[in-house]
């Protein structure tokens, strides 16, 4: 089945639940990044925890998740919409992480819409993994008792077989008692935390998971969506000052923009240029 976000409500209102399955987008984001095996399960889970992020978005809102590493030195960044795009970059193509010592850095989220930003979130990743960090990070934000797991795994040549998620978080318990609540929760769902996304999803399939029924509310199509196209491109460039417009021209004769998230090029040639210098002369010598 291709990418993919299930929504879903646990027992009669017990948790809310994300289950997310996007090994296409992170293959693809390996491929486009040239990324080599050792930088592989970072990207990929990277990218599994920025579309658990946006599960809760709607409309025009959209989540920008950011990993700056200072152990291993590396950083990610991703967009995801409310209708499942997502663009995704990793650099550098080479890390070198160990399981033991785990990552350090901080993690960014931001949740906005066009114009107006809605949130923006900071977490410090301290020798743990992105999961442990995105499961503190929802912890604190959401305040209410939570459960992610993040399955990954490459094949021999560093492709990714899978990468997928599911994210659990209880919701109020009116008229109980919350900390039994809290504790019973932690209890019942604390084991999916060892379960392999491919049993978590048989689970969804069979419509429950540990003991309790799954409603599924959506399920929202993931792919790989970027901003970038050679109008905005062209856009871009001629918003430059008259005096960079023919800077380029003398220089290099044409203009080139590579797109950080698709690595695609965009050229504009020097006819392209002489125009928008054309277009910009009058109203700058006026």
């Amino acid at each position: 089945m291709a990418d993919h976000l299930v929504r879903g409500i646990l027992g009669e209102g017990l948790a809310r639940l994300f289950a997310v399955d996007v090994t296409g987008v992170a293959e693809q984001c390996r491929q486009l990044h040239k990324l080599r095996r050792d930088a592989v399960p970072l990207a990929a889970e990277a990218v599994v925890a920025s579309v658990v992020l946006a599960g809760q978005i709607k409309g025009e809102e959209r989540v920008s998740m950011q990993l700056q590493c200072s152990r291993p030195q590396c950083a990610f960044i991703a967009d995801v919409d409310a209708s499942g795009g997502i663009r995704a970059r990793f650099t550098p193509e080479v890390v070198f992480i160990s399981e033991k010592t785990g990552i350090d850095g901080m993690m960014l989220a931001i949740k906005s819409m066009p114009g107006k930003e809605l949130y923006r979130g900071v977490t410090e990743i301290t020798a743990e993994n992105i999961t442990g960090a995105l499961n503190r990070h929802m912890g604190a934000s959401a305040q209410v008792d939570n459960i992610l797991r993040i399955d990954v795994a490459i094949d021999a040549d560093g492709a990714i077989e899978r990468a997928g998620g599911v994210f659990i978080e209880r919701l109020p318990a009116p008229e109980v008692n919350e900390l039994e609540a809290s504790a019973e929760f932690v209890v019942a769902f604390d084991p999916v935390r060892e379960m392999s996304i491919h049993d978590i999803w048989k689970a969804i399939d069979a419509g429950t998971l540990q003991g309790e029924s799954i409603r599924v509310l959506e399920t929202t199509p993931v792919a790989w969506r970027c901003s970038c196209g050679q109008e905005r491109v062209e856009a871009i460039i001629a918003s430059l000052p008259v005096e960079e417009l023919t800077a380029m021209l003398e220089e290099d004769g044409q203009a080139e923009v590579i797109c950080h998230f698709c690595n695609v090029a965009y050229q504009v040639t020097a006819a392209k240029l002489e125009q928008m210098v054309v277009a910009k002369t009058p109203s700058e010598v006026n």
